[in-house]
């Protein structure tokens, strides 16, 4: 019986193993990259507009088709001069249609390759965001875990002053309300536990959303090793953003598509030239009236079409494909101005950011020392268990403090570099680099 209990057991464990398991933030990021959703769809749309770039360039090459046909004719009264009988035909045609002048071709053309282009920057900046998204969401799963872990504690402390005070009103040494009190404290810890663990399962749960895979165990961050500071210039940043980074160069290639959606309306007002060539063969066999025969055919020409009149379908186009253009400017103008708020306000919180690694460091060490000198009165009675609760909660509490500064102060630092640089593999190993089981 016992065996098979083992067994249970065993199974149960790698059960849950195939649904969670213990991940780092390369991990994590590994499989973002891998199955994000958002990332598949950019990754196929750009493929889409590679496809359509093709499309418009197969325009100016010749059409040719190819008919084949036979046909039956039956003859069911026939009134005239000689014989009429059913007779079979048989017909095959090849026809050539080559574009020769297509003004707008080239507009066309120009506006697919910016739609390609724009396509692979947007892929290159979704992969950005994964690597911030993921980090994001590691480290707020760190922060809850933590946080969970200091409700626990609490919840401990509480659990001890209550045991204390029923001792103490068992022997009246205080009063049933201040009991009553101690009593409270414990149903208020217990439900900050409750939510600190619904908190913890909800960031649980979007990392398992933006990766596919529930996660059991996290790093978290190692109190020993020194965080880099970075050096960042607004002016320099900005300079280098203008020109790097991706959503001011899509902004820009909207820019082009509309000049191109543009131009290439205008040009819908000019003629258009095809060389048409044809092949016709037919076979009739049978009684037709004429008898029997044979034809072959070809001919070769020069089409032109102008347009000269389509309501002003043409002109109201043209009119609102160049309000989309003055648009797109007014966009990329804003694009720029909301770049340049959003990099000086990263900028100085990430100054403003250091500063409180520092001090929540710098307290941490303090409540580290306080804690060790509880232990030590604790072992020679000077503390109670209840004073050493409280200085461990204290400790822990400073901790998270440093923790959750220094988390929010990487994380700003890899939001300001998406500006200037690329982000990906190697910047998620350097963060992880900082954190321990």
């Amino acid at each position: 019986m016992s065996v098979n209990k083992s067994y249970l057991k065993i199974f149960f464990l790698l059960l849950i193993s195939n649904n969670l398991y213990a991940a780092d933030l390369v991990d994590v990021y590994n499989r973002a990259i891998q199955y994000n959703d958002d990332y598949r769809i950019i990754k196929n749309d750009k493929e889409i507009s590679l496809q359509q770039y093709n499309q418009t360039a197969a325009s100016i090459f010749p059409e040719i088709n190819f008919q084949a046909g036979t046909r039956e004719t039956t003859i069911n009264r026939y009134i005239g001069p000689g014989d009429n009988t059913d007779f079979n035909t048989d017909s095959y045609s090849l026809t050539l249609q080559q574009p020769i002048f297509r003004l707008a071709f080239f507009d066309e053309l120009a506006k697919s390759d910016a739609v390609i282009k724009k396509s692979e920057k947007y892929l290159i900046l979704q992969k950005k965001r994964i690597a911030l998204k993921t980090t994001e969401l590691y480290f707020r799963l760190i922060s809850h875990t933590n946080n969970l872990r200091e409700k626990k504690e609490l919840l401990k402390l509480s659990e001890k002053k209550l045991s204390n005070a029923y001792k103490l009103h068992s022997n009246g040494s205080i009063t049933k309300i201040e009991f009553l009190r101690f009593k409270s404290d414990v149903e208020s810890s217990k439900i900050d536990r409750d939510i600190a663990q619904n908190e913890q399962e909800n960031s649980r749960g979007d990392l398992y959303i933006f990766v596919g895979k529930k996660i059991s165990d996290i790093h978290n961050v190692n109190t020993e090793i020194k965080i880099p500071n970075n050096q960042y210039k607004l002016s320099d940043v900005l300079k280098q953003a203008t020109s790097k980074y991706e959503i001011i160069q899509m902004a820009n290639y909207d820019l082009d598509i509309s000049q191109n959606i543009f131009e290439s309306n205008k040009a819908q007002h000019f003629p258009t030239i095809d060389l048409i060539a044809s092949y016709d063969y037919s076979d009739i066999t049978g009684g037709a009236r004429f008898g029997a025969n044979k034809r072959e055919s070809s001919s070769v020409g020069l089409t032109m079409t102008l347009p000269i009149y389509q309501g002003g379908y043409q002109s109201a186009k043209v009119n609102e494909s160049r309000y989309k253009l003055e648009n797109a400017q007014i966009k990329y103008e804003q694009t720029l101005k909301i770049l340049e708020k959003e990099i000086a306000d990263k900028i100085a919180k990430y100054s403003i950011q250091r500063e409180l690694v520092d001090n929540h460091r710098e307290r941490y060490k303090l409540h580290n020392l306080k804690y060790i000198s509880a232990k030590k009165g604790f072992r020679t009675g000077v503390y109670t268990d209840t004073e050493l609760q409280q200085s461990k909660i204290e400790l822990i509490k400073a901790k998270n403090r440093y923790v959750d500064s220094t988390l929010n102060f990487i994380l700003l630092d890899l939001n300001i570099k998406q500006y200037t640089s690329q982000i990906g593999i190697d910047e998620i190993k350097e963060i992880n680099s900082i954190l321990i089981w």
